[in-house]
């Protein structure tokens, strides 16, 4: 077989989409370094070559799932037509959709499982969404969907809502059903007029 020599970026992108495909199937602690890289096509060494163990690995897809959440959030504020009101219905729609639970559940039972790497999770999403959150507290608050006192500490409040949704993925409970209910108390954090 001819050897595929690809760029460090993409090689390196190529074992992060391979984990993350196995950690979400069969978890991450059933999940071996020689499972990814028989996967690829690749020695182990090459693995190990990009990230020190398995944990890295982990800790990189973590990046990537939080840029995916940015990512989503981002699409919402940009493509939304409606108010900010409408804004934050479908940030959490889009957020805890079935197709996510079921994506993330396995993967997020291990992030849940060890404290560090919840902790990175919780940075990561803090860091990248905190002030997409602000900015559109205060567009709400221009547009009159509502009159948010303390829009930098709303906008931490939403972030762990944002949080406890994507920790929901690893539990088996109506996802839905709280959607709502967190929709219904952040709106009314917010000062929403109803």
């Amino acid at each position: 077989m001819a050897r595929i020599t690809k760029s460090v970026e993409e090689r390196r992108q190529e074992i992060i989409d391979t984990a993350k495909k196995l950690f979400m199937a069969n978890g991450f602690e059933k999940t071996q370094i020689a499972d990814i890289s028989r996967e690829i096509g690749v020695a182990q060494g090459l693995v190990y070559h990009y990230f020190k163990s398995k944990t890295e690995l982990l800790y990189a897809i973590i990046d990537v799932i939080s840029e995916e959440n940015v990512e989503t959030i981002s699409q919402v504020i940009t493509n939304n037509h409606g108010s900010a009101l409408d804004c934050v219905s479908l940030i959490f729609t889009n957020l805890m959709n079935n197709e996510n639970k079921e994506k993330y559940g396995i993967l997020f039972s291990s992030i849940k499982a060890d404290h560090g790497l919840m902790e990175y999770f919780n940075k990561m999403m803090s860091m990248r969404t905190e002030p997409l959150l602000l900015s559109l507290i205060e567009v709400g608050n221009e547009d009159g969907s509502w009159k948010c006192e303390y829009p930098r500490d709303t906008a931490r409040f939403m972030l762990q809502g944002i949080n406890g949704v994507v920790e929901l993925y690893s539990q088996s409970q109506d996802v839905h059903q709280k959607q709502q209910v967190l929709n219904k108390i952040v709106l009314r954090t917010l000062g929403e007029h109803l």
